[in-house]
């Protein structure tokens, strides 16, 4: 199994960690880097950036060296990373005040959007659906779907009283955002692509596959993510709330169950 654009991705992942590491650096070690943005925004962006320093940036070179020597696991858990970093430099790009660091933020969308373009582009030629022996996915295929329908719910809470009362939600007012940038690309992109992958994962398409364990490795990641947030607001004494924390421990935890049950039946090398 040779994945297309090998030299290509190798470049690019290259570059990607290089970036990814340097803003993360400056994140959490420069205080001057959140100086334009509201101590919560500043607090989260401290806790994602450790995350992806200290686990970002080596997955992602761990993973796309067992990918280029044809790891099946690898492979997903490379795109899972890539995504996870695209989604979250788009909050970057557009959430996080102007600074010093935007010219790296945009290079590191850049290359984690082409990255993951170039990955999907090489399932697209390979028989994914053969690759997983009679694996169980209606579970599977509930939760991603159940998943996506909280968090639709969790954000239209927010945003139906502002539209009919025609005013803004506060999480917009209080970071003095023109309109929240997850609120955009969890509506425009990823929880139809969770509800995509899950519709097709139960018809056993190969794309179903694709999506459906991408999706499961993101929320995994991102998750993590969202926990070290919680924690740095309660280091900074800006929350108290750990409640918020448990539950995305409880969302990594069966995101991770169900990775692994969709996993277990995966054909690791070509047969």
């Amino acid at each position: 199994m040779n994945l297309p654009y090998i030299k290509a991705l190798r470049i690019l992942t290259i570059l990607l960690a290089l970036c990814l590491a340097l803003v993360s650096l400056a994140g959490a070690f420069l205080p001057d880097t959140y100086a334009r943005d509201s101590a919560s925004m500043a607090a989260q962006g401290v806790g994602q950036d450790l995350v992806n320093l200290f686990l970002g940036v080596p997955l992602l070179l761990v993973t796309f060296i067992y990918t280029a020597r044809g790891g099946r696991i690898a492979r997903f858990l490379y795109a899972g990373i890539l995504f996870y970093i695209m989604y979250s430099f788009i909050i970057y790009c557009f959430g996080v005040h102007f600074n010093r660091f935007f010219l790296l933020y945009c290079l590191t969308l850049a290359l984690s959007l082409y990255a993951f373009i170039l990955v999907m582009s090489g399932f697209r030629k390979e028989d994914v659906a053969g690759w997983f022996d009679h694996a169980s996915v209606k579970g599977v295929s509930i939760y991603i779907f159940f998943v996506a329908l909280v968090f639709y719910g969790l954000w239209l809470k927010s945003i139906v009283p502002a539209l009919i009362t025609n005013t803004v939600p506060a999480e917009v007012s209080e970071n003095d955002f023109l309109v929240n940038p997850i609120h955009v690309i969890d509506l425009a992109f990823a929880l139809p692509g969770l509800i995509l992958g899950s519709v097709l994962l139960w018809q056993r398409k190969g794309m179903g596959y694709v999506i459906a364990s991408i999706s499961l490795i993101f929320m995994v990641f991102l998750t993590i993510a969202l926990a070290a947030m919680v924690v740095m607001l309660v280091l900074r004494d800006i929350s108290e709330d750990l409640s918020v924390g448990l539950v995305f421990g409880a969302l990594f935890i069966s995101s991770l169950v169900f990775t692994l049950v969709l996993f277990r039946k995966l054909k690791t090398v070509q047969s």
